[in-house]
C-alpha cells in the first residue's frame, strides 16, 4: 500500500503542495540512506490536512539529515519577527572599501620599507628590486580583494544593540575634562582646495584679542623716581665701555690734523657721544693753549660747544653763540638768521682769526635742526675756512638729511664712534615715557611747574586751586562705603591708604557745582563768569582736566598722583608758593 501511495504521489506531483513536496523529498532521502545501510524501510504516513502540528514542536525538516543540526547544507530558518531597532547600513559596492583599505595598507608598507632602507643604507639597485616586488604584491592584493568582492555575496549588516541612554544629551557633551579637550580641537581644514584658496585659508587672520589694560591707565613717571632708579642701577659692561672710550681718545691727534687740513668731522655710531666730544674738547684746548697767540699770554682760546638736542634750540641761538665767540659784544647783531649768518661770514673775512674757531655740535640730526633752512645755513657756515665743525649724529639714517650739494659744503670725514653709552642727556626719558602713555599733555613739570605757574597768578586763583586740591584729596580719602579714612602720616600708611581707598573712576574729581559753591563761600569769586575765567587759566596751563561721569555731571580734577597732591596742598596752605 505504501508503494502505491508513493507512486501516486509521483504521478500527482503537479497537484501537490509545497509542504507535501518538502516532506516527500525528505522521506525519499531517508529511504535511500536506509537502503544503502541495509536496514529495513520504515513506514511513512501521509500527513493529513486535518492534523494540526504541535505548538512547540520542532519542524521535521530541521531534524532530518539535511537540517541545520545534522550537519547538512540546508538553509537556516529565518525568523519573521520584525526588528524594532535597526541601524542603517550601506553595503560595499564593487569592492571600494576593500580596495581603499588595501591602498592604505600598501602605503603603510611602502613607508615602513622606505624608513628601513634609509636607516640600513641599502643600495639603489636593492631599493628598486624591493619597490618592484612591493608593487607586484600590492597589485595582486588589490585584484584578489576585488575578485572576492565581486564573487562573494555581501554580508548582511548586523544591527547594533540600541543604546539604553534614551533621551537626553548625547555622550561626550558634558562639562568634564575630555569634553573640554574635544571642544578645543581645531576644525578639519577643507580638502582639495585650489592653490590660491589654500594660501588664503592658511594665512587667515585669527580671532581679535582685546584687553582692558591700556597705557593711559598707567601712572605717570616722575623725575624723582627716574633719578633714584638710575642711581641704583649698576652697569655690568662698564669696563668694556671705558675701554672703547680709551680707544677713541687715541684718534684725537688724527682728528686735529684733519681739521687743520680744512675738513670737518662727523662722529656716528650707537650710544651717546657726549663723553667723546667732551674729552676731545679738553684735548683741543690743551693743544691751542700752547700755541700762538695764547702761549705766554693771558688770552684763552674760545671753543663753541652747542647741544642741539636741548629742547627749544633754534638756529638763531646757535648763530648768536658763534657771533659772541668771534666778535666783540658791543657789535649789534641782526635779528633774522639769514642776515645774521651773512654778517658773521663777512666779519670773519674782514677779521680773520689766528686759528679757525672750533664748533662742537652735539646731535646735528636732532628734530630741532632738521628743518631745511637750518641745514642749509649750517652747511654755509661749515664751508667757511675760519670754522672747524665737529658734530655728532645719533640716528642711523642721518645721511639722508643732506643732498649732494650740502654734503659738498660740509666737507665731512665720517668716523665710527660707537660707545654703547646711554642717551641720558640726549633723550628726556620722563617726557618720552609720558608721551608713550599718551598723557604728556597732562604734565607741566610736576609739582615745581605748578608752583611756578601759581606764583604768576593772582591770589584768588591760588585760593581756587587750593580748594580744588583739598576737595580732590578728601575724595581720595573716602572709601567705597562713603566713610572717611584718616589722613596718612607716614609713607607706609600712604601706600596702604592708596591701595585701600582708591576711589572709582566716577568719583575721581570734584563736581563743577560743588567747586563753584565752595569758591563763593570763601569769597574767591562772586559770579560764575569770574569762576570760569579762573578755570580757563588753569586749563590753558594744563593744570586741571575735566570729564563727565556716567550721570553726565562735569567733574574737575588735577592730573597728579596722591603724593604730589599732598605736597601741593602743603605748599598752598603754608603760602610757600
Amino acid at each position: 500500500m505504501a508503494s502505491v501511495k508513493r507512486k501516486r504521489h509521483h504521478d500527482d506531483a503537479e497537484d501537490a503542495t509545497p509542504r507535501k513536496l518538502r516532506t516527500r523529498a525528505a522521506q525519499e532521502e531517508e529511504e535511500n540512506d536506509d537502503d544503502e545501510e541495509g536496514s529495513e524501510e520504515p513506514d511513512v504516513q501521509t500527513p493529513s490536512r486535518r492534523q494540526a502540528p504541535a505548538v512547540n514542536a520542532t519542524p521535521r525538516s530541521i531534524l532530518k539529515k539535511g537540517g541545520l543540526f545534522n550537519g547538512g547544507n540546508g538553509a537556516t530558518p529565518k525568523s519573521t519577527r520584525k526588528l524594532v531597532f535597526e541601524t542603517p547600513s550601506k553595503a560595499a559596492k564593487d569592492g571600494t572599501t576593500i580596495v581603499r583599505n588595501a591602498d592604505r595598507s600598501a602605503r603603510r608598507k611602502s613607508n615602513r620599507r622606505f624608513i628601513e632602507r634609509t636607516l640600513n643604507g641599502d643600495s639603489d639597485e636593492e631599493a628598486l628590486d624591493e619597490e618592484e616586488a612591493l608593487a607586484e604584491q600590492i597589485l595582486s592584493d588589490q585584484e584578489e580583494a576585488a575578485d572576492d568582492q565581486e564573487g562573494g555575496q555581501p554580508e548582511a549588516a548586523v544591527p547594533d544593540t540600541p543604546s539604553k541612554r534614551g533621551r537626553g544629551r548625547p555622550k561626550g557633551s558634558g562639562t568634564g575634562k575630555k569634553s573640554k579637550l574635544r571642544k578645543e580641537r581645531s576644525p578639519t581644514p577643507p580638502q582639495h582646495l585650489p592653490p590660491h584658496e589654500e594660501y588664503f585659508y592658511q594665512n587667515r587672520p585669527g580671532g581679535a584679542k582685546t584687553s582692558n589694560n591700556t597705557l593711559s591707565a598707567q601712572s605717570l613717571l616722575n623725575h624723582d623716581e627716574y633719578f633714584s632708579t638710575m642711581q641704583t642701577y649698576a652697569e655690568r659692561h662698564e669696563p668694556e665701555m671705558e675701554f672703547l672710550l680709551e680707544l677713541h681718545s687715541r684718534a684725537h691727534d688724527q682728528w686735529i690734523f684733519e681739521l687743520e687740513e680744512g675738513f670737518n668731522i662727523c662722529l656716528y655710531g650707537y650710544g651717546s657721544k657726549r663723553p667723546i666730544t667732551e674729552a676731545f674738547t679738553a684735548h683741543l684746548y690743551k693743544q691751542l693753549i700752547g700755541q700762538e697767540p695764547y702761549k705766554g699770554t693771558k688770552k684763552t682760546p674760545r671753543i663753541v660747544v652747542i647741544n642741539g638736542y636741548a629742547p627749544g634750540t633754534t638756529l638763531k641761538d646757535i648763530l648768536v653763540t658763534i657771533a659772541s665767540a668771534c666778535m666783540p659784544s658791543s657789535i649789534k647783531l641782526p635779528n633774522q638768521p639769514t642776515a645774521l649768518l651773512n654778517f658773521i661770514l663777512d666779519y670773519l673775512f674782514d677779521h680773520e682769526p689766528a686759528h679757525p674757531i672750533p664748533i662742537i655740535l652735539n646731535s646735528i640730526d636732532s628734530p630741532y635742526l632738521r628743518k631745511s633752512p637750518a641745514a642749509m645755513l649750517l652747511a654755509a657756515l661749515a664751508a667757511h675756512p675760519s670754522i672747524n665743525l665737529v658734530c655728532t649724529a645719533d640716528t642711523p639714517t642721518f645721511p639722508l638729511l643732506w643732498d649732494v650739494g650740502l654734503k659738498a659744503q660740509y666737507k665731512f670725514l665720517f668716523h665710527d664712534a660707537t660707545t654703547f653709552a646711554p642717551y641720558d642727556a640726549e633723550i628726556d626719558v620722563v617726557e618720552s615715557v609720558n608721551e608713550l602713555l599718551g598723557r604728556s599733555g597732562r604734565r607741566i613739570g610736576g609739582r615745581d611747574g605748578v608752583g611756578f605757574v601759581l606764583r604768576s597768578l593772582p591770589e584768588n586763583a591760588r585760593a581756587l586751586f587750593r580748594i580744588l586740591v583739598t576737595e580732590q584729596l578728601a575724595l581720595l580719602y573716602m572709601d567705597d562705603a562713603g566713610g572717611e579714612v584718616d589722613a596718612p602720616a607716614t609713607p607706609k600708611n600712604k601706600k596702604v591708604a592708596t591701595a585701600k581707598t582708591s576711589a572709582s573712576e566716577s568719583n575721581q574729581g570734584v563736581e563743577y557745582r560743588t567747586l563753584y559753591h565752595k569758591a563763593v563761600e570763601e569769597f574767591v569769586c562772586s559770579s560764575e563768569v569770574g569762576f570760569r575765567t579762573l578755570l580757563k587759566e588753569f586749563h590753558d596751563h594744563q593744570m586741571i582736566e575735566s570729564r563727565k561721569d556716567a550721570m553726565g555731571t562735569e567733574r574737575l580734577f588735577v592730573p597728579f598722583r596722591q603724593e604730589e597732591l599732598e605736597g601741593l596742598a602743603e605748599d598752598l596752605s603754608g603760602d610757600a608758593l
